[in-house]
C-alpha cells in the first residue's frame, strides 16, 4: 500500500522520482520511486546523520550485499551516502509484507506456510554465507513478492560482530534473541531465533512471546517458551530448536534449510539445552527464603550493547535503597513483630536471625518477622503515582495504583494502562521501607518492589528478576 507524500518529503533524489510512501521505521522512510526509464524502485532515506566512520561501514556492507543472491533479497541498485539526505535504492518488491498479509487475511496454512519457511531460510543461508548478520529479521521485513518471499531492510544489518549505524537498541524487541537482550552482540544464531519467532507469527497470527509493554515481552523471551501448537509438525520441532534460549543449541541457517527440504538426516533427540549461563552464577537468595536467578551474570561484559538497551549498573542492586538525605544505600532490614511502627525498631535480617539461619536448628521458625508483623500503619492506604524507567528508551512510563492494608501480608498492584493487576507479597520490612514480591501479573513483569517512606509520600522502585528493567517514581496517598 502506497501512502501519499507528506509536505517535507523529497520529490526527487538523484534522478529517481519519488511517488509515495511505502513505510517508515526507526532508521528512515522508504518511498516508492521510479528510475529514469520508469522502473519502480524502493528508496530508503536514512533519518540519522552519518559520521565518516558509520558511512564507511555502511558502504562496505552495501558492497557485500550486492553479492547476496537476488532471488531471496531485494537487490541493491545504488546508494548515495555523502549528501544531506543519505539514501539507498533497491529493487521494488511488488507485494505485502508478511505482517500486512497476516493482519489482512489471517495465519498461513499448508503449502503457503511451508513455502514461506523454505524461502526465508534460503534467504538467511545466503545472507550468512556472505558474512552478514541481519539483526532485524521480522515479519515486517519479509515481503511476499509474486516470485516468493524476499528478505529486505539491511539498513541495520552488520558485517562483523557489534557495529551499529545508529545509537540505541538495534532490532525489534519481540524478535530479539535472549543473548541480545542480555547485552551480547548479534550473531547468525540470533537471526535463526528471529526466524523461528517469525514462523510462529505466520502460523498463529500472534507474536511468539505475546504483546504488551516492551519490558514484559523481553522478560517472556528470557524466561518462557512460546505456545507452538499452531505450528504444524514436523515444522514445529524445527522451530522449537530455533527458539532455544542457548544460541549454541540452534541450527545454523544452512542446516535449517537442508532439514526443511528433507536432504539432511533428522537429528537425534536432543536433551534439554543447558542454560546459556552457569546456574551457579545465577543463584541468589530472595528475602524471606527461596532462590532466584541473579542478573549479574546476564549483563556481564555487555559493554556498549548494554548502554544501547538503557541498562545501568543500578539494576544490579535491587535490594539496596537510598536512605534519606542522600546517604549511601544500605540493605533493608526486617523489623521485629513488636516494633514495626516504631522508629527505634531493632532491625533483623530479611530471613530472620533465628533458627537455622543463625545455626540453631532446634525449633527453627521459617516465618520471617515481616510476615509475622504485616504492613505498618504508615504504609497503609491507597497510593497512586507515575513511574518511569531509570535510564534509556527500553520501556515506557506508566501510572500505577497500590492498595495496602495495615497488618496485611500482601497488597494489590495495578497498572491501568496495560490492564495489569498483581499481588504484592510482603517479604521484608523496616519502619522506613518495605520489600514486596510482585507476582500474578499476566501481561506485565513480576519482580521486587521496594517502597521507602519519603515524608508523606513513598519512593517506589520495581526491578525484574533478570536485571533488565528498573522503574522508579513517587507515590502519594489517595485522599
Amino acid at each position: 500500500m502506497v501512502a501519499p507524500l507528506e509536505p517535507d518529503d523529497p520529490r526527487t533524489l538523484g534522478g529517481f522520482r519519488i511517488g509515495g510512501r511505502l513505510g517508515e521505521g526507526g532508521q528512515g522512510v522508504v518511498y516508492l520511486g521510479h528510475a529514469p526509464e520508469g522502473a519502480p524502485v524502493a528508496v530508503k532515506v536514512i533519518k540519522t546523520g552519518l559520521d565518516p566512520a558509520v558511512r564507511a561501514r555502511l558502504t562496505r556492507e552495501l558492497d557485500v550485499l550486492r553479492g547476496v543472491a537476488p532471488f531471496c533479497t531485494a537487490r541493491v541498485i545504488t546508494a548515495v551516502l555523502d549528501g544531506r539526505e543519505p539514501y539507498v535504492v533497491s529493487e521494488f518488491v511488488d507485494g505485502p509484507s508478511l505482517q500486512q498479509r497476516v493482519a489482512a487475511s489471517g495465519p498461513l496454512r499448508g503449502g503457503e506456510l511451508e513455502r514461506l519457511a523454505v524461502g526465508t531460510a534460503t534467504a538467511l543461508a545466503a545472507i550468512h554465507a556472505a558474512g552478514i548478520v541481519h539483526r532485524d529479521f521480522k515479519p515486517g521485513n519479509v515481503l511476499l513478492g509474486p516470485d516468493g518471499p524476499r528478505v529486505v531492510d539491511f539498513g541495520i544489518a552488520r558485517q562483523g560482530e557489534s557495529e551499529t549505524i545508529t545509537a540505541g537498541l538495534v532490532g525489534t524487541p519481540a524478535y530479539l534473541a535472549p543473548e541480545q537482550i542480555a547485552g551480547h552482540p548479534a550473531t547468525p544464531a540470533s537471526d535463526v531465533f528471529a526466524w523461528g519467532a517469525t514462523i510462529v507469527f505466520a502460523a498463529s497470527g500472534r507474536a511468539a512471546f505475546g504483546a504488551g509493554n516492551v519490558a514484559a515481552v523481553l522478560h517472556r523471551i528470557m524466561t518462557t517458551s512460546p505456545d507452538l501448537t499452531p505450528v504444524p509438525p514436523p515444522l514445529r520441532a524445527l522451530v522449537e530448536r530455533c527458539l532455544a534460549k542457548d544460541s549454541a543449541a540452534r541450527p545454523a541457517a544452512r542446516d535449517l534449510l537442508l532439514e526443511l527440504v528433507g536432504t539432511a538426516p533428522m537429528p537425534a533427540p536432543m536433551p534439554a539445552p543447558a542454560p546459556p549461563y552457569d546456574p551457579s552464577d545465577w543463584a541468589q537468595t530472595v528475602p524471606g527464603g527461596g532462590r532466584r536467578r541473579s542478573p549479574a551474570r546476564v549483563l556481564a561484559g555487555a559493554g556498549a550493547a548494554v548502554a544501547a538497551l538503557g541498562i545501568t549498573a543500578a539494576l544490579l542492586v535491587p535490594r539496596l535503597v537510598a536512605t534519606p538525605g542522600g546517604a549511601s544505600p544500605t540493605p533493608l532490614a526486617t523489623a521485629s513483630a513488636e516494633s514495626t511502627d516504631a522508629a527505634e525498631a531493632d532491625p533483623t535480617p530479611a530471613g530472620g536471625a533465628t533458627g537455622a539461619a543463625s545455626g540453631d536448628t532446634d525449633g527453627a521458625d521459617p516465618t520471617t518477622a515481616a510476615e509475622r508483623a504485616g504492613i505498618p500503619h504508615a504504609f497503609a492506604g491507597e497510593w497512586r503515582g507515575h513511574i518511569a524507567p531509570t535510564a534509556g528508551l527500553l520501556t515506557s512510563e506508566y501510572d500505577i495504583e497500590i492498595a495496602l492494608r495495615r497488618g496485611g501480608k500482601s497488597g494489590e498492584w495495578r497498572q491501568p494502562a496495560n490492564s495489569c493487576k498483581g499481588t504484592l507479597r510482603l517479604t521484608a520490612a523496616s519502619p522506613s521501607a518495605l520489600i514486596f514480591r510482585l507476582e500474578d501479573v499476566p501481561g506485565c513483569v513480576p519482580g521486587d518492589v521496594v517502597l521507602t517512606r519519603k515524608g508523606d509520600a513513598l519512593a517506589y522502585r520495581h526491578t525484574d528478576d533478570l536485571g533488565l528493567i528498573a522503574y522508579e517514581g513517587t507515590l502519594t496517598r489517595d485522599s
